[in-house]
């Protein structure tokens, strides 16, 4: 099995970037006060962490798939100002959902945050430091694996994060309203945008 897993972490596209941060759940990611991390070799796993990456897929795929379906109806229904309005009151709560349903602790965070309140999980740190461009796994000395799966900017995305002289003055606005300390902008399709990450819990 963990053959397959592995070649699908390596083929898989790097997913999308939804124009919006959120938290993952209602409870930040905090680690035991003498929790190690270590770098997972992403080539050579065992069959427990293939399985707990599999989890992780299925968890990122799951919570891109459904924040994508929210924001396309918020942008059609009222454009950027409304899909900023959803990002800050609703995609909390749909990563939440899918918490709970996998099992999981998830959510996003950048090297250029939009949302302050993102907190970058203790095993990132080196992740956003070097700005990591693939999939990293961390394992932890109670069995828990964590996943790094970096997002690159999509060009729908630039009504919300791109050039200064790309962002609407409505849309400016809104985004200076919700987010006084927004860094979100100035980036360009294809940009390493940020990482969504995914904590799965030790198999029993």
């Amino acid at each position: 099995m963990h053959n397959r897993v592995r070649g699908v972490m390596l083929v898989m596209p790097v997913v999308m970037l939804t124009a919006c941060e959120h938290r993952a759940s209602q409870t930040e990611p905090k680690d035991r006060e003498d929790t190690r991390w270590v770098m997972v070799d992403m080539e050579h796993l065992s069959d427990t962490q293939s399985s707990q990456i599999a989890t992780a897929i299925e968890s990122r795929d799951l919570l891109m798939g459904r924040l994508k379906s929210a924001l396309m109806g918020a942008m059609q229904s009222g454009g950027p100002v409304a899909a900023i309005d959803f990002c800050q009151e609703q995609a909390p709560a749909i990563a939440g959902l899918v918490a709970a349903e996998e099992s999981v602790k998830i959510g996003r965070t950048s090297h250029k945050l939009r949302n302050p309140s993102n907190a970058v999980p203790s095993w990132m740190e080196k992740v956003i430091e070097e700005q990591v461009v693939a999939p990293h796994g961390f394992a932890d000395d109670a069995g828990e694996l964590a996943v790094a799966f970096p997002i690159t900017l999509e060009s729908g995305c630039v009504v919300c994060h791109g050039q200064p002289e790309q962002i609407a003055p409505a849309v400016r606005e809104a985004i200076t309203e919700k987010y006084p300390e927004d860094q979100a902008t100035g980036f360009t399709p294809g940009d390493l945008r940020g990482w969504l990450w995914v904590q799965v819990p030790p198999v029993d």
